[in-house]
């Protein structure tokens, strides 16, 4: 099967969302799918557009280029000239942007972790925005769902929005969680990482590149809870250059580690392995590849419910979720208690380390797209109802 791999940037580059799109393509590969690669494609287009985000940015609002309808056209229009030549069996793009536009003979598929309406008003980002821009926001998501041979999602939260607010077609729907972006140790290892554990001091990681969203402030307060009733804490951070508030003697900042350089992978991998819980509390989360990257430690997560979360962190199995609005003594306490069941903790670990192993990693994820591929290209038996011509509606 000839899958050619489209997207506005590049497919190819581990820090790119979070090594999502790179870890998909080698998923495929491995797979034994011919992947074809039709990007980065040209985004100076996007040039034209500051005269009104600067327009909207003295009014105060936000507005974003990317969702134009004149720069989904041109991305679009790239990939259109790249295809010819390769005549694909399939046009497979890691987000819904060139979804939307994209009019080829070749069914498209795409994956994305969210919708526009799960991200509106949620992240910073997409706050206080231009009516303008909202409007191509959802005609976007709109566009590219309507024109879809299937969109992928990782979670039920996500799928659900695509469903609910944009009605597509459940029958074109799926949700397939995303993997771990770590070089994940054999089981034999996490095991016996996980029976040398003791929690005479509590060790927490967390990793995140924003403070508030993230809840660093709360992962902050609770650790200071716990070590003001007597226990021993510790506590990591990754992914913050600069913390707002000083730390105590017992939390440690580590700053952004680049996994491209080996001695800073070396070192998260280390704290993966050294750690009792990935303590990650978002206030808004469209997925989470962390959670995933603990699972693979063995490391139980103590997280909120907010967006996709759910379908990665199993509340009482392979960890715990609050919600994101949950005081501090309620984490406290949840803590507490799991400090005291040695036993319970272990179990709680091996279960997070075993849906890793059948679920949380990408090799589980390629798959099933591989699967959903054959799927919409007629391959294996299943009807080819998906296919369109150029040019169509």
């Amino acid at each position: 099967m000839k899958v050619a791999y489209a997207y506005e940037f590049d497919a190819a580059d581990p820090m790119v969302q979070s090594g999502r799109p790179a870890a998909i393509r080698n998923a495929l590969t491995r797979r034994g799918a011919k992947v074809l690669t039709v990007f980065p494609l040209n985004q100076n287009l996007k040039w034209l557009y500051a005269p009104k985000a600067l327009y909207y940015r003295r009014m105060g609002k936000i507005y974003r280029f990317d969702r134009a309808p004149g720069f989904l056209h041109s991305i679009a229009w790239q990939a259109r000239r790249r295809l010819r030549s390769l005549q694909p069996d399939v046009v497979f793009t890691p987000g819904s942007l060139l979804a939307a536009k994209l009019r080829v003979a070749s069914p498209v598929v795409f994956c994305a972790d969210a919708t526009f309406a799960n991200v509106l008003d949620v992240y910073d980002s997409f706050s206080n925005c231009a009516p303008e821009f909202v409007a191509h926001g959802h005609a976007l998501e709109r566009d590219a769902l309507s024109h879809c041979a299937a969109a992928i999602y990782p979670s039920e939260w996500a799928a659900r929005s695509a469903i609910e607010d944009y009605g597509a077609d459940p029958a074109r729907v799926h949700v397939v969680p995303f993997g771990a972006n770590v070089d994940a140790p054999d089981s034999a290892t996490v095991d016996g990482w996980i029976a040398a554990r003791d929690l005479s001091v509590l060790r927490f990681l967390f990793v995140g590149r924003e403070w508030e969203r993230k809840g660093a402030d709360t992962v902050l307060a609770t650790c200071s809870r716990l070590h003001a009733a007597g226990y021993a804490v510790s506590l990591d951070l990754v992914g913050i250059n600069q913390p707002p508030v000083a730390l105590p003697a017992w939390a440690h900042n580590h700053g952004l580690l680049d996994k491209r350089d080996p001695v800073q992978k070396a070192q998260l991998e280390a704290l993966l392995a050294q750690s009792h819980f990935l303590f990650l509390p978002s206030q808004a989360e469209s997925y989470g590849m962390s959670f995933c990257e603990a699972a693979a430690y063995g490391l139980p997560s103590l997280a909120t419910t907010a967006g996709g979360i759910p379908t990665i962190v199993r509340h009482g199995k392979t960890g715990y979720t609050l919600a994101p609005q949950a005081p501090i003594s309620e984490w406290a306490a949840v803590l507490a208690q799991a400090a005291e069941n040695l036993d319970a903790y272990r179990a709680m670990a091996r279960a997070s380390r075993a849906d890793y192993e059948a679920r949380l990693n990408w090799d589980a994820f390629g798959a099933r797209l591989h699967d959903i591929l054959l799927r919409v290209t007629g391959e294996a038996g299943f009807p080819h109802s998906a296919r369109r011509a150029v040019g169509a509606p």
